[in-house]
């Protein structure tokens, strides 16, 4: 006979997987506007701040459902604890890149 494991309910992996891009998501997003919106006075560089911060948040929260789906709640978990982090950083280096282009010294 196989061991029972422990399996946490839904709503707390719900609630953890929103807690984890919700709060990642504000700081993030004030870390880059602060970085290329205002520190560089490029206002060109907001709607790429905005549009880069919607796109990091539609794609962790797009990603998780698709990962519980095909393996399980305990994997979406810990796809939104490595997606989230890894999705910003990609957006910060897509947004310096976008603030040569737009005219950055």
């Amino acid at each position: 006979m196989e061991p029972t494991r422990y399996r946490p309910p839904t709503w707390a992996t719900v609630l953890s997987i929103a807690l984890i891009v919700g709060l990642i998501a504000p700081v993030m997003y004030l870390v880059t506007t602060f970085l290329f919106h205002f520190s560089g006075g490029q206002y060109r560089m907001g709607p790429v701040v905005d549009y880069g911060g919607l796109a990091v948040i539609a794609s962790t929260l797009l990603l998780t459902p698709i990962v519980w789906k095909v393996r399980s709640p305990a994997a979406a978990l810990k796809c939104a604890a490595i997606a989230a982090p890894v999705a910003w950083v990609v957006a910060i280096l897509v947004e310096w890149g976008f603030s040569f282009a737009l005219g950055a010294g």
